[in-house]
């Protein structure tokens, strides 16, 4: 049983942290329950997770049948891993995934091969990823709306950069834009935010392009799927100048031959957020598989924004 935490933070979104039975992940993954008159569930978590976003929606008085969509910002297993698993439990609920993503979702095996290839045998802690149904996915292209009630809609927003099947969703009455990972990793209860570059999907000049493409909603609230939310939106051009900060270290480094774990220790030397967060042993791991993903995009493209 994992040790699932709800926190209300609006009048109607709640916050899940199903906690993953993984020692060290407790306020790692935000699922986020949007409550209206339909209810709307982003953000899975992987398989192993499970079990606590179902234990999560029962806390809040929703049961099964009552849960019209589940969303995902991409199909990386941190984050879609369990979605064929919940959807089993949830008879009525609509899948929302990008286009891109839609085909792996269906037919999992390259998506857990590649999960297995990034992540080693911390795939398998996560958990195998099992089929969604075809006839339940709904693609979420850009401007998709939902209607949860007479004034609760959320927008899709395509939002590659991470990954390329990324998606974003926008709130218009609240103004509240719920990232996934398209503004990186906000560790709330430090605010320390830093970079989220994994490879292969990591695309520098799409991230900046997303960032630039949220900000213009004039956002008043900013929810990252790790982990938390803050009203403090001038964390986007933050973030934008961290991955400016981190590849052009990155750069530099890969050009001179250094090895990953060097270029990342030039990094914390500069990167006070990213110096913190290093305390954390699951925080350092996915740090510098960021460099390796940044090391990726050079290798593909030579140079910070060399694929335009």
């Amino acid at each position: 049983m994992s040790k699932l935490e709800v926190k209300k933070i609006s009048k109607d979104i709640y916050l899940l942290d199903p906690t993953p039975p993984i020692e060290g992940f407790k306020g790692f993954l935000a699922s986020y329950i949007f409550l209206g008159e339909k209810v709307l569930l982003f953000e899975v978590g992987p398989t192993c997770a499970v079990e606590g976003v179902l234990e999560g929606l029962r806390e809040v008085g929703i049961l099964p049948k009552d849960i019209s969509y589940v969303a995902v910002s991409h199909i990386h297993a941190d984050h879609a891993g369990g979605a064929g698993t919940l959807l089993k439990s949830l008879p009525n609920a609509k899948f929302i995934v990008h286009e891109k993503g839609a085909p792996h979702m269906v037919n999992p095996q390259k998506l857990w091969e590649s999960t297995k290839k990034a992540l080693g045998s911390f795939a398998e802690v996560y958990g195998v990823i099992e089929p969604v149904p075809a006839e339940k996915i709904v693609v979420g292209t850009e401007g998709l709306t939902l209607n949860l009630g007479e004034e609760f809609k959320v927008k899709v927003l395509e939002t590659p950069g991470h990954a390329p099947h990324h998606l974003s969703l926008y709130r218009e009455d609240t103004g509240e834009v719920f990232l996934g990972e398209a503004g990186g990793v906000y560790i709330q209860y430090l605010g320390a935010l830093r970079p989220s570059t994994p490879p292969p999907g990591f695309n520098f000049t799409q991230s900046l392009a997303s960032l630039e493409k949220i900000r213009k909603l004039n956002p008043k609230r900013l929810y990252y799927t790790h982990f938390g939310f803050t009203e403090d939106t001038e964390k986007l051009e933050l973030y934008g100048e961290k991955l400016r900060l981190w590849l052009n270290i990155v750069l530099k480094g890969y050009k001179e031959g250094k090895k990953n774990v060097d270029i990342f220790n030039e990094i914390l030397a500069v990167d006070r957020d990213a110096k913190r967060l290093a305390e954390n042993e699951r925080e350092k791991f996915f740090m510098i598989n960021s460099v390796e993903g940044m090391i990726f995009y050079l290798k593909k493209y030579g140079y910070p924004g060399g694929e335009t």
